[in-house]
């Protein structure tokens, strides 16, 4: 396989202007690292895409002329020389030309559009949180809501798990981009929408704890003629008592909590999934109250 030093070649000198500042904006340097005329070709072809991941289709544009079994040689001879990042089968993350192979981990809200099989896709619940600012607890977990179901549910990517989390047509909506820095934005479900989604499975979002205290701190923020839209859209019983019973625990005076009042069945259900099946039963929002009072306002108010 034929080699060239990478400062002779002009394109891939931009490859690594490029790659180089996303680790060290401020510094840019050249070590002696040889890639192959194959590659070259590969990784110029998406740096002037400006992609930084991609698919073995992708891949097949980039170089029409190559055979299948040379390309998939090269992609993992690629990958074994960290120069990419194996996502899943299939999908690649170009390495920075700084960052070590073995430690590098693309920001994880940006992965979630390369690992969905061209399903509709949002980032949902805890994620959808922590990208509103909301969550005070780090989580190695990325959650993508997806519009079809997908196996396996849960891939782990380095000590990161990415988790799909079907929901049916009724329930798939709300969902805008979103910045996440100064480049990037990502598919997310919008504040109202994640407050709706994490009502529906507190598992997913930490507890209820952890959503009393989001719409707490975001209450000067949430459009509350849109959060009693969606809630009436997503048509569940459970949403309407635990965000009626939440609201009016927090204080959080609007005119949505009657109307929601209006809308709940006789039927109980549990204020938080993840807690066992005991406490008192509000009969005003059919709610079996599984966690203390006190509880819920410590935390949001310490």
């Amino acid at each position: 396989m034929k080699y060239i030093f990478l400062s002779q070649k002009l394109d891939i000198f931009n490859y690594l202007s490029y790659h180089c500042r996303q680790v060290y904006p401020d510094i840019i340097t050249m070590k002696s690292k040889y890639i192959s005329t194959q590659s070259n070709v590969l990784l110029s072809y998406f740096n002037g895409q400006n992609e930084t991941c991609f698919d073995y289709r992708e891949a097949v544009k980039a170089m029409p002329d190559s055979k299948e079994s040379t390309l998939r040689e090269l992609l993992s001879d690629m990958t074994k020389r960290g120069l990419l990042m194996r996502l899943k089968d299939g999908v690649y993350c170009i390495i920075p030309y700084e960052a070590n192979a073995e430690n590098f981990m693309p920001d994880w809200h940006l992965l979630a559009e390369h690992l969905v099989n061209n399903a509709q896709y949002y980032i949902g619940y805890y994620s959808a949180l922590q990208i509103h600012s909301l969550i005070t607890q780090p989580s190695l977990k990325e959650q993508i809501v997806v519009s079809k179901q997908m196996r396996p549910s849960v891939i782990k990517i380095k000590n990161v798990s990415f988790q799909f989390i079907y929901h049916n047509e009724n329930h798939f909506f709300g969902a805008k981009k979103i910045w996440i820095d100064h480049f990037n934005k990502v598919e997310c479900s919008d504040l109202e929408k994640t407050i709706i989604d994490c009502l529906f499975k507190p598992d997913y979002a930490g507890g209820i704890v952890e959503i009393a205290r989001a719409i707490y701190i975001s209450k000067d923020k949430i459009k509350f003629d849109t959060l009693l839209e969606y809630t009436k859209m997503f048509k569940s019983q459970a949403v309407i008592k635990r965000l009626g019973f939440l609201l009016e625990l927090l204080e959080i005076n609007n005119k949505i909590t009657e109307k929601l009042q209006k809308e709940i069945t006789a039927s109980y259900v549990l204020l938080d999934t993840e807690l066992p099946k005991s406490g008192k039963l509000i009969s005003r929002w059919s709610i079996q109250q599984n966690l203390e009072t006190e509880t819920i306002k410590s935390a949001i108010y310490t």
